[in-house]
């Protein structure tokens, strides 16, 4: 009778670790991957949060809503 794989204890050994490392390979990746693509998001939500109380402050300057008292110094 020929043996099998599983009577390979030390072979089965391997290729199961070598699979569980492939797995935690695949996990690390992805978990980088969404760390740096959250990372460009918050980046970018900065950007435009910034760009937009910009825009929005013209908005009122322009419109002539601007509430600020120019003859009082904020420090």
């Amino acid at each position: 009778m020929n043996p099998t794989w599983f009577q390979h204890v030390d072979l089965m050994n391997v290729v199961i670790g070598a699979l569980f490392l492939a797995v935690i390979w695949f996990m690390v990746r992805t978990l980088k991957k969404i760390d740096d693509n959250q990372s460009a998001l918050f980046q970018r939500l900065n950007a435009l949060s910034e760009e937009f109380h910009t825009l929005k402050g013209e908005h009122q300057v322009m419109a002539g809503r601007c509430q600020v008292n120019i003859g009082t110094v904020q420090k």
